[in-house]
């Protein structure tokens, strides 16, 4: 699946590479053809909501887990099991789980696996599988990031879902058991509530005796009970790294334009290092600055591409913290304002924008259709 980042790599390679008249003419035809494309137009349309939808079900969860297990969680006061970390495999040549919790007294660990909401639970079984396997073949070097030494027999994974996915997910499991001599253990998370307000484990499987499905010990009693999680005392993420661009919009806009209630510089106003400390200061989790630096080349590509800011110039600069200034391009004042402003017509422009990315790939396609792969596409047209 292509993400944001896979489409801003297109349009920053045809921006600095492929700007020759020809190919100008060829993208604005086939993005013509494509807007004017009812069920090209509808596909746009839904990838777009499905990453939104994605998004927010991501970040319900992992705060969900983060509230309950942070030092002080209420879950973990009850319980030897603690958050360790988000995204525990990134430093494996596997694909990683969301967060990782650990018991530091039996040297356990539990994989939690959030089920993307149009996956189908086989496959994020077998993406577990590969996980575990990762893990087993890497130990040291996952001990040394959770600062946890665990024993490869005591992994388990939790595989993370709202309500409705509980049997479908529960049934899969158990196929998958079927299938192998030697399987992995693998439980079934419930994330229940709009905003993630209470953890419990689904144990009703079809063919499997219900205590055969909960951990042993607090945990499994804690949330084979269920637990209400409806306050934390960390202050949890508003957004993750992946989070949606449109969602960190608002967040975004809001924060940077209220920076100026107690200065004359205008609250549209904001510079590159300011947008990167705050990314930094929100963003949870390990390599944290650079994810930060990352995340603001994302979002001003895109309000550059979409037309919701303009650089400022130096000689106008009042922030002079040697970064590059810019302004959101509205004339009001008031934070919420602003940000209403800048997000009128985002869904359309984003829309168009997935669109606008098809027709540079129908054009390279039929370019090096013509010309072939090796062929210098800077000289396309000529």
């Amino acid at each position: 699946m292509t993400t944001v980042d896979d489409e801003l790599e297109v349009l920053e390679y045809f921006q600095s590479d492929v700007s020759n008249d020809h190919y100008l003419s060829v993208k604005k035809d086939k993005l013509e053809e494509l807007k004017e494309d009812d069920d090209a137009r509808e596909s746009a349309e839904t990838r777009y909501n499905n990453r939104r939808d994605e998004s927010q079900h991501k970040k319900k969860i992992r705060t969900t887990i983060m509230a309950g297990f942070l030092r002080n969680g209420l879950v973990e006061r009850q319980t030897n099991w603690e958050f360790k970390s988000l995204y525990p495999l990134r430093t494996l040549d596997v694909n990683s789980a969301d967060v990782l919790i650990g018991n530091q007294t039996d040297g356990s660990i539990i994989l939690i696996v959030i089920l993307p909401l149009r996956q189908r639970p086989s496959t994020g079984i077998n993406e577990a599988i590969e996980m575990i396997e990762g893990i087993r073949s890497n130990g040291s070097t996952l001990s040394r990031d959770i600062d946890l030494d665990f024993h490869n027999d005591r992994i388990q994974t939790a595989i993370a879902i709202d309500r409705s996915r509980a049997l479908d997910t529960a049934t899969a499991i158990e196929d998958y058991e079927s299938s192998v001599t030697d399987s992995e253990e693998f439980y079934v998370w419930r994330i229940v509530g709009t905003e993630g307000e209470k953890i419990d484990i689904f144990t009703d499987f079809p063919t499997t005796d219900s205590e055969n499905r909960c951990h042993n010990g607090d945990l499994g009693q804690i949330l084979n009970e269920g637990v209400e999680i409806m306050d934390s005392p960390h202050i949890l993420p508003s957004f993750f790294y992946d989070t949606h661009h449109s969602l960190l919009l608002e967040h975004t806009v809001t924060k940077l334009a209220s920076n100026r209630r107690e200065s004359d510089i205008p609250n549209t106003h904001f510079s590159r290092a300011e947008l990167r400390n705050y990314f930094d200061n929100t963003l949870h989790g390990p390599d944290s600055t650079n994810k930060a630096m990352q995340l603001v080349k994302r979002m001003i590509t895109l309000w550059k591409h979409f037309d919701l800011i303009a650089k400022i110039s130096p000689s106008n600069d009042q922030i002079n913290d040697e970064s590059t200034s810019y302004r959101f391009k509205s004339r009001k004042r008031n934070p919420k304002s602003i940000y209403d402003d800048v997000s009128e017509d985002y869904d359309e422009k984003s829309i168009e924008f997935l669109l606008e990315v098809e027709s540079m790939e129908v054009a390279i396609q039929e370019y090096e259709e013509e010309n072939g792969i090796q062929s210098d596409l800077a000289t396309f047209g000529d």
